[in-house]
Protein backbone atom coordinates (compact mmCIF):
# COMPACT_ATOMS: atom_id res chain seq x y z
CA UNK A 1 0.00 0.00 0.00
CA UNK A 2 2.98 2.44 0.47
CA UNK A 3 2.91 4.78 -2.46
CA UNK A 4 -0.88 5.08 -2.80
CA UNK A 5 -3.16 7.80 -1.58
CA UNK A 6 -6.37 6.74 -0.84
CA UNK A 7 -9.96 8.31 -0.02
CA UNK A 8 -11.60 6.58 2.75
CA UNK A 9 -15.54 8.27 3.09
CA UNK A 10 -17.45 7.54 6.49
CA UNK A 11 -20.57 9.43 7.69
CA UNK A 12 -19.68 12.72 7.67
CA UNK A 13 -16.19 12.63 7.17
CA UNK A 14 -13.63 12.11 4.62
CA UNK A 15 -10.17 10.87 5.12
CA UNK A 16 -7.85 11.78 2.58
CA UNK A 17 -4.22 10.73 2.69
CA UNK A 18 -2.80 12.47 -0.85
CA UNK A 19 0.16 12.93 -1.00
CA UNK A 20 1.83 10.28 1.64
CA UNK A 21 2.99 10.85 3.92
CA UNK A 22 0.29 13.20 5.16
CA UNK A 23 -3.46 12.15 6.65
CA UNK A 24 -5.77 14.64 6.23
CA UNK A 25 -9.50 14.02 7.88
CA UNK A 26 -12.37 16.47 7.19
CA UNK A 27 -15.34 17.43 8.23
CA UNK A 28 -17.98 19.14 6.92
CA UNK A 29 -18.92 21.80 9.44
CA UNK A 30 -15.76 23.64 12.06
CA UNK A 31 -16.73 23.46 15.64
CA UNK A 32 -19.36 20.87 15.58
CA UNK A 33 -18.90 17.36 17.24
CA UNK A 34 -18.09 15.33 14.18
CA UNK A 35 -15.20 18.39 14.05
CA UNK A 36 -14.25 17.95 17.47
CA UNK A 37 -14.17 14.04 17.32
CA UNK A 38 -12.13 14.34 14.50
CA UNK A 39 -9.28 16.19 16.69
CA UNK A 40 -9.49 13.55 18.60
CA UNK A 41 -9.03 10.75 16.00
CA UNK A 42 -6.63 12.35 14.70
CA UNK A 43 -4.48 12.93 18.10
CA UNK A 44 -5.42 9.29 18.32
CA UNK A 45 -4.05 8.61 14.88
CA UNK A 46 -0.63 10.86 15.86
CA UNK A 47 -0.49 8.99 19.29
CA UNK A 48 -0.03 5.29 16.86
CA UNK A 49 1.94 6.75 13.79
CA UNK A 50 4.57 7.37 17.15
CA UNK A 51 4.28 3.73 18.19
CA UNK A 52 4.70 2.53 14.66
CA UNK A 53 7.50 4.75 13.15
CA UNK A 54 11.04 3.60 13.06
CA UNK A 55 13.25 4.53 15.33
CA UNK A 56 16.77 5.29 14.21
CA UNK A 57 17.58 8.65 16.64
CA UNK A 58 14.32 9.13 17.75
CA UNK A 59 13.78 12.40 15.72
CA UNK A 60 11.07 11.10 13.63
CA UNK A 61 8.88 10.08 16.27
CA UNK A 62 9.01 13.36 18.46
CA UNK A 63 7.97 15.22 15.06
CA UNK A 64 4.67 13.10 14.51
CA UNK A 65 1.83 15.39 14.98
CA UNK A 66 -1.35 16.44 14.37
CA UNK A 67 -2.61 19.75 13.53
CA UNK A 68 -5.72 21.63 11.78
CA UNK A 69 -6.02 22.21 8.26
CA UNK A 70 -5.49 25.86 6.52
CA UNK A 71 -6.14 26.51 3.19
CA UNK A 72 -3.37 28.28 0.78
CA UNK A 73 -3.62 31.79 2.26
CA UNK A 74 -2.73 30.12 5.63
CA UNK A 75 -6.22 30.41 7.62
CA UNK A 76 -7.96 27.52 9.46
CA UNK A 77 -9.95 25.72 7.55
CA UNK A 78 -12.45 22.67 8.57
CA UNK A 79 -10.41 19.20 9.35
CA UNK A 80 -7.33 17.71 10.65
CA UNK A 81 -4.25 16.41 9.58
CA UNK A 82 -1.55 14.24 10.88
CA UNK A 83 2.39 14.49 9.72
CA UNK A 84 5.75 14.28 10.30
CA UNK A 85 7.75 17.19 10.14
CA UNK A 86 11.48 16.18 9.70
CA UNK A 87 12.59 16.60 5.72
CA UNK A 88 13.24 12.71 5.37
CA UNK A 89 10.17 11.46 6.50
CA UNK A 90 8.68 10.68 3.35
CA UNK A 91 11.49 8.80 2.29
CA UNK A 92 11.07 6.44 5.23
CA UNK A 93 7.59 6.62 4.75
CA UNK A 94 7.57 5.77 1.05
CA UNK A 95 10.89 3.76 0.73
CA UNK A 96 14.23 4.28 -2.07
CA UNK A 97 14.69 2.43 -4.72
CA UNK A 98 18.74 1.30 -5.55
CA UNK A 99 20.84 4.26 -6.58
CA UNK A 100 24.64 4.52 -6.81
CA UNK A 101 26.85 6.55 -4.55
CA UNK A 102 30.18 8.43 -4.99
CA UNK A 103 32.33 9.79 -3.28
CA UNK A 104 32.08 13.46 -1.65
CA UNK A 105 35.51 15.11 -2.00
CA UNK A 106 38.11 12.59 -2.86
CA UNK A 107 38.53 10.09 -5.77
CA UNK A 108 37.54 6.72 -3.67
CA UNK A 109 35.51 5.88 -0.82
CA UNK A 110 37.23 3.04 1.13
CA UNK A 111 35.73 1.49 5.13
CA UNK A 112 36.86 -1.29 7.03
CA UNK A 113 35.85 -4.69 5.30
CA UNK A 114 34.52 -7.82 7.01
CA UNK A 115 37.76 -9.57 6.73
CA UNK A 116 39.79 -6.75 8.35
CA UNK A 117 40.95 -5.09 4.59
CA UNK A 118 40.30 -1.70 3.44
CA UNK A 119 38.03 -1.93 0.07
CA UNK A 120 38.52 0.66 -2.16
CA UNK A 121 35.74 1.99 -4.93
CA UNK A 122 34.97 4.66 -6.88
CA UNK A 123 31.41 4.29 -6.69
CA UNK A 124 28.69 2.12 -4.98
CA UNK A 125 25.49 0.77 -5.48
CA UNK A 126 22.87 1.53 -2.59
CA UNK A 127 20.55 -1.32 -2.18
CA UNK A 128 17.67 1.14 -1.40
CA UNK A 129 15.45 0.79 1.34
CA UNK A 130 12.08 -0.66 1.91
CA UNK A 131 8.98 1.26 2.29
CA UNK A 132 7.94 1.38 5.95
CA UNK A 133 4.40 3.37 5.64
CA UNK A 134 3.66 4.48 9.57
CA UNK A 135 1.49 6.92 8.89
CA UNK A 136 -0.50 4.85 6.48
CA UNK A 137 -0.67 1.45 9.15
CA UNK A 138 -1.90 4.21 11.98
CA UNK A 139 -4.92 5.49 9.87
CA UNK A 140 -5.96 1.87 8.53
CA UNK A 141 -5.89 0.54 12.12
CA UNK A 142 -7.69 3.43 13.18
CA UNK A 143 -10.64 3.13 10.14
CA UNK A 144 -10.76 -0.73 10.96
Amino acid sequence: MAGAGGVYAGKDVVVVMDPPPVVYLKSFHPGSGPDRMNRRNAEAVAIMARDLAPVSSGWLKANIRAGQNRNERGFYTFGHNVYAETPYAYYVHEGTGPSPRWPDSRKVMHWHGRQGDFPYRDFVMHPGTPAQPFLQDALVAMVI
